[in-house]
């Protein structure tokens, strides 16, 4: 998937409001964070190998908050 960074080693899924918006968020081992934003709509298939293509953003980098 465009955006998925290497070396991932830990994964949240997190359900948005509205309810119907998944938020994937990856860390790396090089401490990268990227996120990816899946809309799921009636009728959404369960996730498969194209699933995430067809629902979901592009993975973007993203800072962490600073202490």
């Amino acid at each position: 998937m465009e955006g998925y960074p290497e070396g991932v080693v830990g994964v949240s899924i997190t359900e948005a409001v509205p309810l119907d918006v998944l938020l994937v968020t990856v860390a790396a081992s090089n401490g990268d964070v990227a996120q990816t934003m899946c809309a799921i709509k009636p009728g959404t298939p369960p996730p498969g190998a194209e699933w995430a293509k067809a629902y979901c953003d592009p993975f973007t980098k993203i800072t962490p908050p600073s202490d």
